[in-house]
């Protein structure tokens, strides 16, 4: 009889313990609200944009080990953060790639060939990829999309909830879930604060690689300008997360307040602004400083006042935006968030939650 009792006593506290131990089969809902029944945990799995990688190793300490296939975008237009990667898992090295983008961009006879238990998209990829999806779900592969670019402050945590799930790491995913939303709510819960400004901002994207000059949506990363306050020159020409172009003439007439370069590891660092992961600090300053100060731009009461910055693009790709997400806090609206320490943020999610650490050069100030 004791020997019974204590048995159940292990029994009880191994279930407590693994509150979040996942059954199969199970049912999983995406973000796009498609159900998606997994017969047993996935090991053959897809990704259909290699962004994703990322934001997969927030839940899973070795991500690398589940994949068969990836698209090209990190390695291709982020290799600084693709080798930090590489590093720990050699494996990435000779993953199979199935194209970069959507639709026909993506390789439907190299996916089919790796026989995919799994396959995962993101949200911005369905548009022109559904013959695709479509091919997947007749041959009997679960398809499931998660965002963090086109509505992130409304699919982040169902898009981490998603992972969790369908890896079967609901309690990391979980966890994390509870830091980004302590971290949001510390910054939301001052939104009601009176004599709150609201400047006017512009982000301008890529500056130095597109012509100029490509601005925010009133989705993606302008989501957050507006949540803090300010006003998104870019939000009432363009209703969507990726933005569009605005002439410099129309940007100076609008003068903005707030000026935002955004940038990544894999730009020409004479031509545009450098900014991720190994970057060094005075190399962007440098370029930054020479982006503010060509003509036009260098009229803008931003620039005239020293309120110049510089933003790592893909902040957008992972739920690293939440540290994006407090950088911009500071920016339009210092004086309500003094306290917050972005770096903080970022060494955390380095410290308890990435397998890699991320480090370099992800946000600026123009000094």
């Amino acid at each position: 009889m004791k020997n019974r009792l204590w048995t159940l006593v292990i029994i009880l506290i191994f279930g407590i313990s693994n509150g979040y131990a996942s059954e199969w089969p199970k049912e999983v809902t995406d973000v796009l609200g498609n159900k998606i029944v997994l017969a047993q945990q996935p090991q053959r799995v897809v990704l259909a944009s290699g962004y994703s990688f990322v934001a997969m190793s927030f839940v899973h300490d070795d991500p690398a080990s589940l994949l068969v296939g990836w698209g090209s975008e990190l390695k291709k237009f982020d290799s600084a953060t693709y080798e930090r990667y590489q590093q720990t898992f050699p494996k990435l090295a000779a993953l199979k790639t199935i194209g970069s983008g959507s639709g026909d961009e993506l390789s439907a006879e190299t996916i089919l060939s790796l026989a995919p238990d799994l396959v995962i998209f993101e949200s911005w990829q369905a548009p022109r990829s559904q013959s695709l999806i479509a091919l997947l779900q007749k041959s009997h592969i679960p398809v499931a999309f998660i965002d963090f670019y086109q509505s992130p402050l409304k699919n982040t945590v169902p898009s981490v909830r998603v992972l969790g799930q369908l890896l079967g790491r609901e309690q990391q995913s979980e966890q994390l879930i509870r830091f980004y939303q302590t971290h949001l709510e510390r910054l939301t819960s001052r939104l009601n604060a009176p004599n709150i400004s609201s400047p006017r901002v512009l982000l301008h994207a890529y500056p130095g690689v597109w012509e100029c000059c490509w601005t925010s949506g009133s989705g993606g990363i302008g989501e957050y300008i507006s949540l803090f306050k300010g006003i998104n020159i870019g939000a009432d020409k363009f209703p969507t997360g990726n933005g569009g172009l605005l002439s410099l003439e129309y940007l100076i007439q609008k003068n903005p307040q707030i000026y935002i370069a955004t940038g990544h590891s894999g730009v020409d660092p004479q031509k545009a602004l450098p900014l991720g992961t190994g970057v060094d600090f005075a190399l962007s300053q440098r370029q930054l400083k020479k982006l503010a100060a060509e003509k036009g731009i260098n009229t803008f009461d931003a620039v005239k006042n020293g309120k110049v910055y510089g933003f790592w693009n893909y902040f957008s790709a992972s739920p690293l935006n939440i540290v994006g997400a407090e950088v911009m806090a500071k920016w339009i609206q210092p004086d309500l968030y003094q306290d917050i320490d972005p770096q903080e943020t970022l060494n955390e999610l380095n410290q308890h939650f990435l397998p890699v650490k991320l480090t370099g050069t992800y946000w600026l100030t123009l000094q």
